[in-house]
């Protein structure tokens, strides 16, 4: 009986969540038995397969302990005796790693970020760096990122994208539709994703152009600054923030360009999805983006905080119609590509090889 455990932080909206929503169905059809396991509780956003079970640490010992935590996993692994352990972000892995000391558990970890940046700073990255030693394997989404590792680290390191979470009936749906003057981005409201810039540099374009407006759909802990930010801007009439949305297709593919402003990334799901929606889309040179765009092809790519390049690219995806549609053209094209069967078969070939190999 072949079993998997995945282990996350939680399942709330976030690219790592939903990436474990739809590959999870998937493992189900390879997998005699599924179970999530999430390190926090906290409310489900995706909707999850039936046949896959979910179990929350923190509501399952009434403590958010992170030692309890650990010893729960341990024993939990240890009844149910998975034949292979999916960890998703560091939190998560490092737990895990530490819960398996000693049992010759296979278990691989799951970097859905830029490796070289993580909550806790260098302290943090040290610990799981370490801890990595003991992996069976490490995924990254980049081959910048799997090349951050060393050594034995990177021999055991493979690079799988992200899928594209979508129907093909939207796949190039932004070249049939009449666009709006109202430029979009996706992401958590998170230091991260600096929304910052881009309402910055929304401010000198909207002096310029007064009829259009800018949406940046997600939530996060920034809310309350950038809402000051735009405020203080004298944005409120053309600058909204309506949280998270479960129909952000629809929502945004009558863009006249999208923009993903961060300051790092894994592989961004949201310029995954603009791009393959067809909206003209501008990103920050950070990981994922670099692999996905070939600048002036299929989208714009600027440095990273660059507020005047970021207003040049908008003045150019919405003013020069040539450019507009050709990067609408190009840029679907990344749906074969990336789509979710495609994408899940690298997973299921994957840990299938894992299976083969000895711990």
């Amino acid at each position: 009986m072949k079993s998997l455990i995945i282990s996350c932080v939680s399942l709330t909206c976030g690219g790592a969540e939903k990436v474990i929503s739809i590959l999870s169905s998937k493992f189900a059809e390879h997998f005699d038995s599924v179970k999530i396991v999430m390190w926090k509780d906290a409310p489900v956003f995706y909707k999850i397969d039936e046949r896959v079970e979910i179990t929350s640490i923190e509501k399952e010992i009434q403590s958010s302990n992170y030692l309890k935590k650990i010893l729960w996993f341990r024993k939990f692994t240890k009844q149910n005796n998975p034949s292979i352990i999916l960890s998703f972000l560091a939190k998560s892995s490092v737990g895990v790693i530490l819960s398996q000391l000693g049992l010759k558990r296979k278990v691989i970890v799951a970097e859905r970020n830029d490796p070289r940046y993580l909550k806790g700073g260098k302290p943090m990255i040290w610990i799981r760096d370490f801890l990595y030693t003991f992996a069976t394997g490490i995924l990254e989404q980049t081959e910048s990122n799997k090349h951050y590792f060393k050594g034995k680290k990177l021999s055991k390191t493979n690079v799988i994208y992200n899928p594209v979470f979508m129907d093909a009936h939207f796949v190039g749906i932004a070249n049939h539709v009449p666009r709006k003057k109202n430029i979009v981005s996706v992401g958590r409201l998170e230091p991260q994703k600096n929304h910052s810039l881009l309402i910055n540099a929304f401010s000198e374009f909207h002096k310029k152009n007064p009829d259009y407006n800018l949406t940046i759909f997600g939530e996060g802990n920034d809310r309350a600054k950038l809402e000051n930010q735009i405020k203080q801007l004298q944005l409120n009439n053309c600058v909204n923030l309506p949280g998270n949305t479960t129909n952000v297709f629809d929502s945004i593919k009558d863009a006249c360009a999208f923009v993903l402003p961060s300051n790092f990334e894994g592989m961004p799901n949201a310029l995954i999805e603009s791009m393959c929606l067809g909206i003209p889309s501008i990103s920050t040179k950070v990981s994922g983006a670099i692999d996905l765009i070939k600048n002036e092809e299929n989208g714009i790519l600027i440095n990273i905080g660059s507020k005047s390049e970021l207003i040049g690219a908008l003045e150019r995806v919405i003013f020069n119609k040539d450019l507009s549609n050709k990067l609408s053209s190009n840029a679907p094209k990344l749906y074969e590509q990336l789509s979710v069967d495609n994408i899940a078969s690298h997973w299921i070939n994957y840990l299938s090889t894992q299976l083969k190999e000895k711990p």
